[in-house]
């Protein structure tokens, strides 16, 4: 019986003394890859990444905001890629935007000031639904098979292009406005609106210069009150713009569905409001 005892005693020492090595042995906890290399915050992988990198994310919720992009992200050309839109997702800006900073820019995401190229793959894109919103001063974006949430003004500052990309607009409120970009380009996208969807609109670089925008082979779901204002896919307004002008160009097969007729261009894909 006494060796009984004693054996069991053993063992129940033994088990306790491994825990403290068991505890140790489980080591950090990665959300972000460049390659092999794993970091345990977003803000150490770009810090650590070269202009070009790719950084693969996990699952769970990102941002950069209120992280300086000197020393992280400016400079420098970024590919972030998550799991799929279910799994990874990055929040554009604070997560609640400042009462004090309505009607500014200040709202805004500075974590790419001075980027080069700045893509998204594979995750969800989060804003609100205040003015300005976006990334400030990057000077291309790129988004591929990403889903988009809420309104946004500001992307690429040369260019922003959005490829296979799903945007849910606000209730009743646009997706974005074209105000940041000289050339917007969106190919086999997807908007789920409510009565607006893009607003070609411009207050930031009205009669500077000319504004392209590419519409190429998307889909526009309405789905708002039929005797609530409707505007159409492309709302442009260029009553601003001076000399310059708005260059749409609408190719391949477009589906729109629950907007009406523009009666100046005959059309549900552009219209002058």
């Amino acid at each position: 019986m006494k060796k009984r005892i004693f054996a069991a005693l053993l063992c129940v020492i033994m088990l306790f003394g491994m825990l403290p090595i068991t505890a140790l042995a489980a080591g950090p906890v990665y959300v972000a890859w460049i390659g092999e290399i794993g970091y345990e915050t977003l803000g150490e992988a770009v810090k650590a990444a070269k202009s070009g990198d790719t950084i693969q994310l996990g699952k769970g919720n990102y941002t950069l905001y209120g992280v300086s992009s000197t020393g992280h992200t400016k400079g420098k050309d970024l590919t972030f890629v998550g799991l799929g839109a279910d799994e990874t997702a990055w929040n554009i800006g604070a997560l609640v935007p400042d009462p004090a900073n309505y009607g500014t820019e200040y709202n805004g995401d500075y974590s790419f000031d001075g980027a080069g190229t700045v893509t998204f793959q594979n995750m969800t894109l989060r804003s609100g639904t205040a003015n300005y919103l976006g990334f400030i001063r990057a000077d291309k974006t790129v988004v591929e098979n990403c889903t988009i949430n809420g309104k946004t003004f500001y992307w690429g500052y040369k260019s922003a292009t959005f490829t296979d990309t799903t945007f849910n607009c606000p209730s009743g409120d646009y997706a974005l406005w074209t105000y940041s970009s000289p050339t917007m380009n969106f190919e086999n996208c997807t908007f789920n609106s409510s009565g607006k969807v893009i607003n070609v609109y411009t207050d930031y670089s009205a009669g500077k210069h000319d504004i392209f925008v590419n519409f190429i082979n998307c889909t526009v779901n309405n789905t708002s009150d039929p005797n609530s204002e409707t505007k159409q896919v492309l709302n442009v307004n260029d009553s601003n713009m001076g000399n310059f002008k708005y260059i749409i160009h609408i190719s391949g097969e477009n589906k729109v569905s629950g907007i009406s007729v523009d009666s100046t261009t005959c059309s549900r894909l552009f219209g002058f409001g």
